[in-house]
């Protein structure tokens, strides 16, 4: 339920700024996930894209998930990223764009979230920049696919620096004005660690205005 919360908290911070600064168009999306494959687990995401002037973007996204180490409790992530896309080309159907911005991850075990401690390494937090590509694709009527991919090539991670990979593929379609059902495909990964997602799918509801 907490991390639901956090998830609806973050669309609507995004939202709500969008509105406050008469924002052209909103695209934003929230999932339920879950693993497939050997990573077993489950999470939530969600997504908000605001054009807050003309071919400029807003751009961020949420994820939170936690694994399970065979039968027992593994590890848990929460990844937010917050930046900026710039709109290359806008055809009738396609929309393509580019951009970056900041990456902010905290990957924990249940045997380190119970110490106390300000220690970010012992927390697993990481931070850094990173660029994006990212495409919206209109293949039918009702359809719309978005699709985009991160790389983070010095995330801060404990006292050295790694590289975080993120990518998802969402397919929505219309069911009322404004408003699809939508599945996501969702995978992160950090270099030279245990840190991944694996492959997440699932589903939930997308909003465009």
């Amino acid at each position: 339920m907490k991390r639901l919360i956090a998830v609806l908290a973050v669309l609507t911070m995004v939202l709500g700024a969008s509105l406050a600064a008469g924002a052209v168009s909103v695209d934003g999306d929230v999932s339920y996930l879950i693993g497939l494959g050997q990573q077993k687990g489950q999470g939530f995401a969600a997504h908000a894209q605001v054009e807050v002037m003309k071919d400029i973007f807003a751009d961020a996204s949420f994820v939170s998930a936690s694994f399970k180490d065979g039968e027992e409790k593994g590890p848990s992530d929460t990844l937010l990223t917050i930046g900026g896309l710039y709109r290359v080309a806008n055809e009738e159907d396609l929309q393509i764009f580019v951009g970056g911005g900041y990456a902010m991850l905290t990957h924990k075990h249940d045997e380190v979230a119970a110490v106390d401690t300000t220690d970010e390494a012992d927390k697993g937090q990481g931070q850094g920049l990173f660029g994006k590509f990212g495409f919206k694709l209109i293949p039918a009527p009702k359809f719309t696919l978005f699709a985009d991919v991160a790389f983070a090539p010095k995330l801060k991670l404990g006292e050295g620096s790694k590289t975080l990979t993120t990518a998802r593929a969402t397919v929505a379609y219309e069911v009322m004005e404004n408003i699809s059902v939508q599945g996501t495909v969702k995978h992160y990964r950090v270099s030279d660690s245990d840190i991944t997602s694996g492959i997440l799918v699932g589903g939930g509801v997308s909003v465009t205005f």
